[in-house]
């Protein structure tokens, strides 16, 4: 099309180039044209819409969660109660044993003198969907079609983009003879075409279409087949736990939301505005144009046959009015002039037509009364519809919530039995628990008073032995030291020279004695401890619940032993600093150093033997130490099992009034609620009554009364009665009954 639009331009630029160079007329005009004051403006509006893929992304993130609802949604176990015969009977259960003794009529003599049941309560055990999540997630399918299928429609067929060129041009010429005025106003419009908005949109279009295919075959799927029919879920959506909870309940609420306040076509406009710029060659052609157009015109007026003015009459406007008095006048030409016969004519048929629309008004009136009334009471009907429909959904829900609190109730009692079959267990474990327990102490203290018993021999024997050994070893230096006095004096008398020697021998003689005396001490030392090592650990094994006391007076004694093998250290040091000063005195006083190294023997002797008491001493304490803690822990664990009974006891007691509470709760609050619904029922059927008295004036009413009385029942055909007449049937007996009524009725 363009190339077309290009070669007509070329042609008329072409033919209007001789005119423009030959004519000084055209020229004079061009001239005139720009000297004036033109204005001139051109604008270039682009509006492309962009389709908004918020809508699309939300879908696509909530159709996961929606197939894997569906592959597996949830159920429960509904019980169904039938009275049927004995015979028919599949399952004779405690409920039903229950309704029989309730229900004697189904009682009947035996030949034998007593009673058997004719009918039996049967309950069944029925799996159904009727869940409240999933009626959500069927009506959010059949919500979310209709969501895509008119986004779809409008985004298909109107997302092309919209070129507008707008042109504007004011000039006012003014010369010696006239004044000419020129305005040109001008829009073009250019619409994308199909083809064009499907290449700039196939991402989206391709979008769009996997999401509403993926939709049909939701609404497609089984579940929409067994959900099909089920009660309808209005907003607000209840926040039950499975739908807050669950990740896919939650993604799938959150659609519902988005649903609910995305209210967008789903693309979204935007404009794009571009003032365009004017050349020497467009300035010439719009200059021509007007020149042109200014021509045509001209000629058009300036033509003779255009200036012939034909003969006209004007008369006087003719104003219609209402005849208010008529007189008769004595004329004397019977012929009336136009204008009068106009005037009356018009004042008759502007009474007519005055008449007729306020009758028309009336009419309207009364119609749309009717019709208010009419709309008024459909209104009633389908509200009260609706109210009975939520009053039987609240029944269900009533119905479903007893259900589950007798659920709750059975689960708690079969806990608590748990419960007390638990306590039981836990008292025969606490008993079985408590005889080993004074069993091990018994074995304990036996244990405990046989290694007393034999440490304490033990220690009795090593305590003798080492003192049979100070002793053998006080003799033999006192006969070592008699000797050395009696070779010293021999000597000192003989030769002055063997003083020396003799002196270093009875120093290397008593060390060697000291050093044997150190051994011997600290191996006794070390089998004591050895001893009381053993013993510590036996006592350990058999006190595991002291364990932490015990250590602690494990590590006394070797404290003590530590501190008892230091003191002897102590005193061997101090003996060996003895015996080198009697050294370094012998030259002074021999007998002196003699005497001071028997002292400090002794004292190392005595001072062992105090050390070994003290070890034992503290081995005892630590016994009974160890004794006591162990009581003690025993005390604690008598006392944290009496606290656990305790506790568990209060616990079952707490679970067991908690429970009946909430039972007892949930039965008021059913309570209340069922006489809720019985009042909101009887308040129903009177306004129903009183709405019915009401719509009795007029056989208008007595037809709108039946027809609500038709719509009441839901478009369901009225059963025949025991004679076989319907409702219908007998509203049309009652009308013809009264033909009073129906004579005013056609009067009307």
């Amino acid at each position: 099309m363009s190339e077309t639009i290009q070669d007509l331009y070329t042609s008329f630029s072409e033919q209007m180039e001789p005119i423009q160079e030959d004519s000084r007329y055209f020229r004079y005009l061009f001239e005139m044209a720009q000297a004036s004051g033109t204005t001139i403006e051109q604008q270039r509006e682009e509006l492309v819409k962009v389709v908004d893929e918020e809508w699309i992304s939300m879908i696509e993130d909530s159709l996961d969660a929606i197939n894997t609802i569906i592959e597996k949604p949830r159920r429960f176990i509904t019980t169904e109660e039938e009275v049927v015969p004995v015979s028919l009977a599949k399952k004779i259960s405690a409920d039903s044993v229950r309704h029989l003794s309730q229900n004697t009529q189904f009682l009947a003599p035996s030949d034998d003198g007593g009673v058997h049941p004719t009918r039996i309560l049967n309950v069944n055990t029925v799996e159904t969907y009727d869940l409240y999540e999933n009626r959500f997630i069927y009506h959010l399918i059949q919500r979310l079609l209709t969501f895509v299928d008119k986004r779809t429609d409008v985004i298909f067929w109107s997302t092309g983009n919209e070129i507008r060129n707008r042109f504007k041009m004011h000039s006012t010429i003014d010369d010696a003879y006239e004044q000419i005025e020129y305005s040109v106003e001008m829009t073009v419009k250019n619409r994308q075409s199909f083809a064009e908005n499907d290449a700039d949109n196939m991402d989206v279009f391709m979008r769009i279409d996997r999401v509403r295919r993926l939709v049909m075959a939701l609404r497609g799927a089984s579940f929409c087949q067994i959900m099909n029919g089920c009660s309808a879920v209005r907003s607000p959506i209840q926040r039950t736990n499975l739908i807050m909870k669950d990740p896919n309940y939650r993604k799938c609420y959150q659609l519902w939301q988005f649903m609910e306040r995305y209210d967008k076509v789903g693309y979204n406009i935007d404009v794009q505005q571009q003032a365009l710029a004017f050349d020497d060659e467009y300035m010439v052609q719009m200059y021509t144009n007007l020149i042109n157009n200014y021509a045509v015109f001209k000629s058009l007026t300036d033509d003779e046959r255009n200036l012939q003015e034909l003969e006209s009459v004007q008369h006087a406007p003719v104003a219609p009015k209402f005849i208010k008095e008529i007189k008769e006048v004595q004329v004397d030409s019977p012929d009336l002039p136009d204008v009068e016969v106009r005037r009356v004519f018009v004042e008759e048929v502007t009474q007519a037509q005055l008449d007729a629309e306020q009758a028309l008004a009336e009419a309207r009136e009364q119609i749309e009364e009717l019709q208010g009334q009419l709309t008024s009471w459909k209104v009633q009907a389908h509200a009260l519809t609706d109210e009975r429909d939520d009053l039987a959904d609240e029944l269900d829900e009533a119905k479903t919530r007893e259900l589950a609190l007798t659920q709750r109730a059975q689960i708690a009692e079969a806990d608590a039995e748990e419960l007390r079959g638990s306590l039981e267990d836990v008292e025969t474990g606490k008993k079985a628990a408590e005889d080993a327990a004074a069993e091990a102490r018994s074995t304990a203290a036996a244990q405990l008073e046989q290694m007393r018993a034999e440490a304490d021999a033990e220690v009795a024997a090593a305590r003798a032995d080492a003192d049979a050994k100070v002793a053998a070893a006080e003799q033999a230096a006192a006969e070592q030291v008699a000797q050395v006095k009696s070779d010293a004096a021999a000597a000192l008398a003989a030769k002055t020279e063997a003083d020396a020697a003799e002196l270093q021998a009875a120093k290397d003689a008593a060390a060697a004695e000291l050093a044997g005396v150190r051994e011997v001490c600290a191996k006794e030392v070390a089998e004591l401890h050895a001893k009381l090592d053993a013993a510590q650990l036996q006592i350990e094994e058999v006190q595991l619940t002291a364990e932490r006391d015990a250590r602690a007076a494990q590590e006394a004694a070797d404290a003590a032993a530590a501190a008892a093998e230091q003191a002897l250290a102590d005193t061997v040091a101090a003996a060996e600093e003895k015996v080198s000063a009697a050294q370094q005195a012998a030259d002074a006083a021999i007998d002196a150093a003699y005497a001071a190294a028997d002292s400090a023997v002794e004292q190392a002797a005595v001072d062992a033997g105090e050390k070994v008491a003290a070890a034992a001493a503290e081995r005892d304490a630590a016994t009974r130490a160890a004794e006591d803690a162990r009581a003690d822990a025993d005390e604690r664990i008598a006392a944290a099992e009496r606290a656990a009974g305790e506790r568990i006891e209060q616990e079952v007691v707490a679970a067991k009034a908690a429970h009946e509470r909430e039972l007892e709760a949930a039965r008021a609050e059913m309570q209340q609620r069922l006489a809720s619904l019985a009042h909101e029922l009887e308040q129903a059927e009177r306004d129903r009554a009183r709405a019915e008295r009401r719509a009795e004036g007029n056989s208008l009413s007595r037809y709108l009364l039946a027809r609500l009385r038709g719509e009441a029942g839901e478009g369901v055909v009225a059963a025949p009665d025991e004679d076989g007449a319907s409702a219908a049937d007998a509203t049309e007996g009652e009308v013809a009954a009264d033909p009073e009524t129906s004579a005013k009725d056609d009067d009307k």
